[in-house]
């Protein structure tokens, strides 16, 4: 059988070198595509107003709502522009640069679905991922570490996560293994940190000044109930109906007192504790009514039942 040679070109040469020394670079390539791998995750556990970084500047009632303190987009320090509506803090020259850049983004309006008051409860949700504060004792972003397979970009049994903080954060607890490190001793607060600190808390919001001694109305309601239900006592009433009463009242006063207060709505514009407020007060309606059906202890009965006890 003939078997011919084919006497290569320099061309051919040059490119077959070239796809050579470019196979030998593909894993590299194809792990990184020329990116930093690393993810760095930062969480402001002293909390962050959005509004106070990235303004809606281009909203005409922005002013109104934040007053002279609020950024805008000209003035003595005006915001730097992002695009016709929202601009950033003139603080951030160099995140403003990234975003013109194309490097970094804004995910404005974001939260949680939790809605209670707890700072803590708060916290746990942002940094475990779920739904529910105390719902697990991992958080996210060990869970998507150990979710990589292994031999990929990440290797989960090594030490690729790094915590900084006296504690690890829930953030990073979890299976996958985690180095902590924190600086031997953090630099004390200069005197300007402290002044502006103070100034801080010589000022009070008059929106959130405007709050009412809820507890003074709980108690002064809870002393006209009790006064009532006293005066009720005095006379023979069918059993059950003191404690419809009871509930009755106290939920039409729980169910008041909730409309002065700042707690989240949740259902139909109530509050939680409207809510149950209401169930009590319906409850109390109907053991009422089934009272009112029953017949009263005459005296004879309680007479009786007086000399059964002394008997006893």
């Amino acid at each position: 059988m003939p078997v011919s040679f084919h006497a290569p070109t320099r061309r051919e040469l040059l490119v077959g070198s070239g796809v050579l020394f470019a196979w030998a670079a593909v894993p590299h390539l194809a792990r990184a595509e020329g990116r930093d791998p690393r993810l760095l995750t930062i969480v402001l556990r002293g909390a962050l107003d959005g509004l106070a970084v990235v303004a809606p500047v281009g909203d005409p009632d922005w002013t109104k709502l934040r007053s002279e303190k609020s950024l805008t987009a000209d003035g003595q320090t005006p915001a730097l522009p992002l695009d016709g509506f929202f601009a950033l803090n003139p603080a951030m020259p160099n995140f403003h640069r990234l975003y013109q850049a194309r490097q970094a983004t804004i995910v404005h309006a974001v939260a949680t679905p939790y809605r209670e008051r707890s700072h803590f409860d708060g916290q746990d949700v942002l940094e475990s991922g779920l739904a529910k504060p105390g719902a697990a004792d991992t958080g996210w972003l060990n869970r998507a570490l150990g979710a990589l397979e292994p031999g990929g970009h990440v290797d989960p049994h090594a030490r690729q996560a790094f915590a900084v903080g006296p504690i690890t954060p829930l953030v990073v607890r979890g299976p996958a293994p985690v180095l902590s490190w924190v600086p031997p001793r953090l630099p004390p607060v200069s005197d300007e940190t402290t002044m502006r600190l103070l100034d801080l808390y010589r000022h009070t919001d008059p929106t959130f000044a405007r709050v009412h001694p809820t507890p003074l109305y709980e108690l002064a309601a809870g002393l006209l109930i009790g006064w009532w239900l006293w005066r009720r006592g005095a006379k023979p009433r069918p059993t059950g109906e003191i404690l419809g009463e009871y509930l009755m009242l106290a939920g039409i006063a729980r169910f008041l007192v909730e409309f002065i207060r700042r707690n989240p709505k949740i259902l139909w514009g109530l509050s939680n504790a409207q809510i149950a407020a209401a169930a009590s007060a319906i409850a109390g309606a109907v053991l009422i009514w089934w009272a009112s059906t029953r017949r009263v202890p005459g005296p004879e009965k309680a007479a009786a039942s007086t000399a059964v006890e002394k008997a006893a």
